[in-house]
């Protein structure tokens, strides 16, 4: 029995041992530095920290696949029309309305479908906005566009936004083919002149 108490001390020194911290890491390795805050901070990640950087360091990394198509900015007509030269697919005009003041008319060159009626939406540069789009046939029925017409306020200043950054931005109208336009100053001039 003596023996068995001479050995407890080595019993309990190696039971201290083996409690005895082996991790070679830090305690602090793994806590993020104290001078990073917030979105700004993860320039690195690809979603959803920082999903507005990724989508902008996406766009800018695939050039424009145009085919041909440009911006061109028309001065009389306060208008910026995308699409081959003489032949828009796509235009933003800012008009003068004696009663209703400045209005952005959106025209998207497709002939209509179904009963005329769809929503026009903006997607890009990390903002999204939508309005209601009508259908204008020719007068002998064939053929035709889709026309949006919204006043200065809100909804033409989120509109705005999404063409305000460095990427192309996809304008639709449910059950149509989109048309992705790369960013230009044509635009947004319009929405200059327009919204003040």
């Amino acid at each position: 029995m003596w023996r068995l108490i001479a050995l407890f001390p080595m019993f309990g020194f190696l039971a201290l041992l083996a409690c005895a911290k082996q991790d070679p890491v830090a305690d602090n390795a793994t806590a993020p530095p104290d001078e990073l805050v917030g979105d700004a901070s993860a320039t690195g990640l690809a979603a959803p920290a920082n999903a507005a950087a990724a989508e902008a360091v996406q766009q800018a990394a695939v050039p424009a696949a145009t085919g041909g198509l440009r911006w061109a900015y028309q001065a009389a007509a306060r208008t910026a029309e995308f699409g081959p030269p003489g032949t828009p697919a796509f235009s933003i005009q800012c008009s003068e309305q004696r009663e209703a003041g400045s209005q952005l008319v959106f025209t998207r060159f497709l002939p209509p479908t179904n009963d005329g009626k769809g929503t026009l939406s903006f997607t890009g540069n990390g903002q999204v906005a939508s309005v209601p789009v009508a259908g204008v046939t020719n007068p002998n029925g064939i053929g035709g566009l889709w026309r949006a017409t919204i006043s200065v306020g809100d909804i033409a200043r989120d509109v705005a936004e999404t063409f305000s950054g460095p990427g192309a931005v996809n304008v639709s109208i449910s059950g149509l083919p989109a048309l992705v336009v790369p960013a230009s100053p044509e635009p947004r001039r319009v929405f200059a002149e327009c919204l003040g």
